[in-house]
């Protein structure tokens, strides 16, 4: 991610047997780093507010 924003990449090709077969976009990029950190603080919630042994 942070070559992407250092170099103001748009868009990374999608490459198969060496052929464009798609584009993801930084939203796209965004859009999966927040949600893994959702689930992640998800998880931690779920931990704190459980009851002891």
């Amino acid at each position: 991610m942070t070559l992407v924003t250092e170099k103001r990449i748009s868009y990374l090709p999608v490459l198969e047997s060496d052929r464009v077969v798609g584009l993801i976009s930084i939203g796209d990029l965004v859009k999966d780093a927040i949600s893994e950190h959702q689930f992640i603080i998800h998880q931690l919630e779920r931990y704190i507010y459980s009851p002891g042994v």
